[in-house]
């Protein structure tokens, strides 16, 4: 393929229907935030931001083989749910599907396999945490359980060593 020729392939491919072709539209629409994140100040050149595009890439290959992020979630002791608290729709950049009025996704139910299976290891917690600080996700990994005397111990010590 020439150079140049990918925008030219992917407008054509946007418009075929087959098997996984929605999730290319929608992995498309994506795309241009997740490229203008990677180039930003907060992206390459800060420390965060190459942890968080190092989850993103790991992430999305992790998805592609959807039993391989199963057997991790359920390898980890995946437990709990969505709080909506929008952090994992905010890695990095904003997902164009998060409804910031409303903290919801608008494509819920046909929403890509990476935001299904979100977190997949406990290492995405942490990618989250760095977004997120004064949040406790919804979810936790039973090796990881966080008890809520735990959780107060961690927030005085850090208040005392500020």
């Amino acid at each position: 393929m020439a150079h140049g020729s990918s925008p030219l392939f992917f407008s054509r491919l946007l418009r075929l229907e087959f098997p996984g072709s929605e999730a290319i539209r929608q992995l498309w629409r994506v795309a241009p935030p997740f490229v203008a994140a990677v180039f930003s100040r907060e992206g390459m050149l800060a420390r965060e931001g190459r942890v968080l595009i190092r989850g993103k890439f790991r992430r999305l290959l992790i998805c592609s083989v959807p039993a391989l992020a199963r057997h991790l979630g359920a390898h980890y002791g995946l437990q709990g749910g969505c709080n909506n608290c929008g952090a994992s729709c905010n890695l990095l950049f904003r997902c164009p599907y998060w409804d910031t009025d409303s903290r919801l996704c608008t494509v819920y139910e046909s929403r890509p396999l990476v935001c299904r299976t979100f977190p997949i290891t406990p290492t995405d917690l942490r990618d989250r945490d760095l977004l997120i600080r004064h949040t406790v996700c919804g979810f936790h990994f039973a090796a990881e359980k966080r008890t809520p005397a735990l959780c107060s111990l961690v927030r005085k010590s850090k208040e005392q060593s500020s």
